[in-house]
């Protein structure tokens, strides 16, 4: 088959990674692939160029103009590809336009791969979220926005499914050997956002240090925007990392690729979220075999079994996740090496890339006439 692929960017974002995997996959497979970008932001591009995927770039000129329409729409009729698959609420848009004045009116499936917190989606995307009427499958990557979809949108019926996303295993695998820190090395990996909850960690390690003097180290990797409310919410870690004198266990990483090797550097990975899909990050670090502290909501508890393969905490509660540290801490290296082991199962049984890749290939097949 055709598939055409679309997102925004090939920045680092968790969308991006999935859709560049689901794009080489299907490409392994035998099907002609094109992925289709408009936004600046190419540091996994090179993965796609190496596998031999074409790539289709229309860089945008402007918030509001029309030429990425344009160019997506001469790129399906020239193509003549069978399916469109979009990721992203803006690309789906997009994605869906473009098809409907096209040509060849190619089987289109959306995707949307994140959660409705307070304040999203704005009206805009509630608008954008009317045009996925002219979608032929919807997919969202957590059962909790599956049902959100269902409750607010009842005329989605059937055409909504849930896919989980998926992972090469052959490279996401546990590290040789444990790693010998000191004291518990903390990853987390997130933008700084309301919605990443960062303020808990901040406020657990607090209570941590002050109940039973322990002082883990923290590493952040990811994005810090400056500007609009996650400037502000920046702004507010800084000031209680500073106040709570916590600024020699905590170290800023910004973005970074060595995700795995970060993994394996580190003890645990922590991810306080409350608003998204499936977390790329809690499953590569199942995958790599690392024990988990994750926040009871989202699909966390399909994930984690608490006490199993990582430990559950109340994301409003930073007295919750302390307790939850200081069990960690006081497991043997071997019961954290088994946790690993019980996230790695998890990761085997149901994360893999060939699972994710012919869910997806199911699909299409369905659309495609």
């Amino acid at each position: 088959m055709k598939v055409l692929c679309v997102i925004d960017n090939l920045s680092t974002g968790g969308a991006q990674r999935q859709m560049i995997n689901l794009a080489i996959g299907l490409h392994h497979r035998g099907h002609y692939v094109t992925m289709f970008y408009y936004a600046s932001g190419t540091l996994l591009a090179q993965q796609l160029e190496k596998e031999g995927v074409h790539v289709h770039v229309q860089l945008k000129k402007s918030r509001y103009s029309f030429d990425v329409i344009k160019g997506l729409r001469r790129c399906i009729d020239q193509g003549k590809y069978q399916a469109v698959i979009s990721f992203l609420n803006t690309p789906n848009f997009y994605a869906i336009l473009s098809s409907c004045l096209s040509r060849t009116r190619p089987a289109v499936i959306v995707s949307e791969r994140s959660f409705d917190v307070p304040g999203y989606p704005n009206s805009i995307e509630l608008a954008v979220r009317q045009f996925y009427r002219f979608s032929r499958k919807i997919v969202v990557n957590s059962h909790h926005q599956r049902i959100n979809f269902l409750r607010r949108y009842p005329w989605m019926g059937k055409r909504v499914v849930t896919i989980y996303n998926g992972y090469d295993l052959q490279e996401f695998v546990p590290p040789s050997y444990e790693p010998e820190n000191t004291q518990v090395n903390i990853l987390v990996i997130a933008s700084v956002s309301r919605s990443r909850n960062g303020l808990c960690l901040v406020r657990a390690l607090d209570i941590l240090r002050k109940q039973y003097g322990l002082l883990p180290r923290v590493s952040w990797v990811g994005q810090r925007v400056m500007h609009g409310d996650r400037l502000k919410y920046l702004l507010a870690m800084e000031d209680e990392i500073k106040r709570f004198g916590l600024s020699e266990q905590w170290q800023w990483l910004n973005q970074r690729t060595d995700i795995i090797n970060l993994l394996h550097q580190h003890d645990v990975l922590i991810h306080p979220s409350y608003g998204e899909g499936l977390p790329n990050v809690v499953c590569e670090a199942m995958a790599c075999g690392r024990p988990l502290i994750v926040s009871n909501t989202l699909d966390h508890p399909y994930l984690v079994r608490d006490g199993v393969n990582g430990f559950l905490f109340n994301w409003q509660d930073p007295d919750d996740l302390a307790g939850k540290l200081k069990v960690f801490y006081d497991l043997s290296r071997s019961e954290r090496h088994r946790m690993g082991e019980m996230g790695r199962d998890f990761a085997e049984k149901n994360l893999a890339l060939e699972r994710y890749v012919s869910d997806f290939e199911q699909i299409i097949s369905q659309v495609v006439k």
